[in-house]
């Protein structure tokens, strides 16, 4: 295990004087030491240098510090937006998204503002979002379980079970009354 280090930074009020800071976090991208200053900003903490953004270089070692194994990078794309139905749909962006050579298709998610490993995708689970898709019935987002197709099919689920209860005890009645 690597060990990182961060001793002599920047003290975080240096990096920018004009900068009102209202939240501020130290994150290690690449195993170096960085602010990340109010939810949108990069700045070296050994510097105090503002990092524009995380090239595309930078995204495949970042992704190679996650991904255990010994695979190699076929692409890297730089994604500025990605649909309903995109497998990095509801994560920052833009981002990096960097291919492995593999089997199972693998695709590290690399947030290009602020370094972050957001997410791995590969083959096993675009089947279960696939599955999760159905099994939700939302076809659109595949992440709300409220809509109208899930309420209909549970109301009609209901209706089902009740008509059977009142068959069940109307035929109990019937029976009793033909036996005597």
């Amino acid at each position: 295990m690597m060990h990182l280090g961060a001793s002599h930074l920047v003290k975080p009020g240096n990096v920018d004087s004009t900068l009102e800071i209202s939240t501020l976090e130290l994150r290690f991208v690449r195993h170096q030491p960085y602010y990340w200053v109010n939810g949108e900003q990069l700045f070296d903490a050994k510097t105090g240098e503002l990092k524009q953004e995380i090239t595309e270089e930078e995204a495949k070692e970042i992704a190679m510090i996650y991904i255990k194994g010994d695979y190699a990078i076929k692409s890297a794309e730089y994604l500025t937006e990605a649909g309903a139905h995109h497998e990095y749909r509801g994560r920052p962006l833009p981002a990096w998204a960097v291919q492995f050579d593999h089997p199972e298709d693998i695709i590290a998610y690399i947030d290009a503002k602020s370094g972050n490993f957001e997410r791995v995708r590969h083959s096993s689970w675009r089947v279960f979002d696939f599955l999760w898709m159905f099994h939700t019935m939302d076809y659109a987002g595949r992440d709300n379980f409220n809509n109208l197709l899930l309420r209909a099919s549970s109301v009609f689920g209901l209706a089902t079970i009740v008509s059977g209860f009142t068959l069940f005890f109307m035929t109990l009645k019937k029976g009793k009354a033909a036996k005597h």
